[in-house]
């Protein structure tokens, strides 16, 4: 079952109302925080620095879309939940450029960065762009902010690192495969943002909740129902 698609959807989960965005951010109301996983700024920089041809606007357009989100929610903090960059090799002359111009144009957000295992091998990002960079995992409120999802983690957390991806059935063979939020009882597992990263497909429970996302629009699918054993 796929219900209707939009650009926002609300959810209710551990006690606080949050918003699910079409272009792969969640946003919590109560403390004007906007959350993205996985960005991986500068991967195509480190592609085309070795020889292979990927495209050029990905920081650019990734860039644009943060900002309309923060306009969109008037958030007043954002998180990163890990992997701002995506190596040493891609933090060249025009992501530091794009990256500048894009922090000066939400200078007044106060931008935080969990490190992820990208962040570790590529250093924090340049200081000028004022981030506040913690280790894993960092609370707020109830919450705890994470990039590696965690099965031995009491809080419930919000975390990122598997880029999720999830695959619906259409008419005869055809399908469809998109990026998701994965929605369980202690976590939400973030969307990569990034616009040139992959996914990894996932394999809910029957009680978690799945919300594919495009960039343009948000739509809950459902999970099918397991079967009984024999």
């Amino acid at each position: 079952m796929v219900t209707p698609s939009q650009q926002m959807i609300e959810i209710q989960w551990q006690g606080e109302k949050l918003h699910l965005l079409a272009q792969k951010g969640l946003f919590w109301p109560e403390e004007k925080a906007l959350f993205v996983a996985d960005p991986h700024f500068g991967k195509a920089a480190t592609f085309r620095k070795v020889g292979i041809p990927v495209p050029e606007h990905t920081t650019e357009d990734d860039c644009a879309r943060l900002l309309q989100m923060l306009e969109q929610t008037q958030a007043s903090r954002l998180v990163f939940l890990g992997d701002f960059l995506h190596a040493r090799q891609g933090k060249t002359d025009p992501v530091r450029t794009l990256l500048f111009q894009w922090r000066e144009a939400c200078a007044s957000v106060e931008i935080v960065l969990i490190r992820g295992n990208h962040d570790l091998k590529s250093g924090d990002p340049w200081a000028e762009l004022s981030i506040k960079c913690h280790g894993e995992p960092f609370l707020i409120k109830h919450l705890n902010c994470r990039h590696h999802p965690s099965d031995k983690e009491n809080t419930p957390f919000l975390a990122g690192h598997i880029h999720p991806g999830y695959s619906i059935k259409g008419m005869g063979r055809s399908s469809v495969r998109a990026a998701c939020f994965w929605v369980r009882r202690e976590s939400i597992i973030l969307p990569a943002f990034g616009s040139f990263t992959g996914l990894k497909n996932i394999r809910p429970n029957p009680e978690d909740k799945i919300y594919l996302s495009n960039d343009q629009e948000i739509v809950e699918v459902g999970i099918p129902k397991l079967g009984p054993k024999f």
